[in-house]
C-alpha cells in the first residue's frame, strides 16, 4: 500500500556557510514541530530518491532556515534549492486550530455578561477573528489575543472574553 505524500514547503537557497537551507513552508506548522522528521526532497539529486532527516530548525526573517542530517557544505546546500519538501501524512505532527476548535462555545464578557455563541472564525494576517452570534447584542467580533480572550473552558464549551472599548456597541455607542 502506497503512503500518501504531502508538500509542506520548498527549499530556496542555502543559508550560510554551515550547510542550511532557507525553506518557505506552505503548512500552517510550527516550524520547530519539523525537526525529526524524514523529508523527501523532489525532484530528487544525483544521488537518488532518499529520505533526508530535519536536524536543525530556526527562523530567520520572512523564511524557516532547516538543516539537514547530511551534513552537507554551502555548496552541497546550493544543490538542493528550488526542491520541493515531502513527508508522508502520518508523519506530520496534528496541530489543532485553536481558534477553530472554539465553534459553538459560548462567549461571555466579565462586564457584559453572555454575548452568545462563536459561530465561524475569520483568518486575518494578524490574528483570528471569533464571529459570535445570538446574543442581545447582535454580531460580535471578537479579535484572539490576550488582551481580549481570558479563559477557554473545553468541559463547559464556554470563553470568557475581555472586551476592549469599542468592540460592543452600547446605548448606541461603540
Amino acid at each position: 500500500m502506497a503512503v500518501p505524500f504531502r508538500t509542506i514547503g520548498r527549499t530556496l537557497k542555502p543559508h550560510g556557510t554551515n550547510g542550511e537551507v532557507s525553506v518557505s513552508l506552505t503548512v500552517d506548522l510550527p516550524a520547530a514541530s519539523l525537526e525529526g522528521l524524514a523529508v523527501y526532497l523532489i525532484p530528487p539529486g544525483p544521488r537518488g530518491a532518499r529520505a533526508f532527516t530535519v536536524t536543525g530548525v530556526r527562523g530567520a526573517g520572512r523564511a524557516t532556515i532547516v538543516r539537514f542530517d547530511d551534513d552537507s557544505t554551502a555548496a552541497q546546500a546550493g544543490a538542493l534549492a528550488g526542491r520541493s519538501i515531502l513527508v508522508a501524512e502520518d508523519a506530520l505532527p496534528e496541530v489543532r486550530d485553536e481558534a477553530r476548535a472554539l465553534i459553538g462555545y459560548v462567549v461571555s464578557d466579565e462586564r457584559y455578561g453572555v454575548l452568545g455563541s462563536v459561530d465561524e472564525v475569520i483568518e486575518t494576517g494578524a490574528n483570528d477573528v471569533l464571529v459570535v452570534t445570538g446574543g442581545s447584542h447582535g454580531q460580535i467580533l471578537v479579535p484572539v489575543i490576550p488582551d481580549v480572550i481570558r479563559e477557554c473552558d473545553d468541559l463547559q464549551r464556554t470563553v470568557r472574553v475581555h472586551l476592549l472599548d469599542g468592540l460592543l456597541e452600547v446605548d448606541g455607542r461603540p
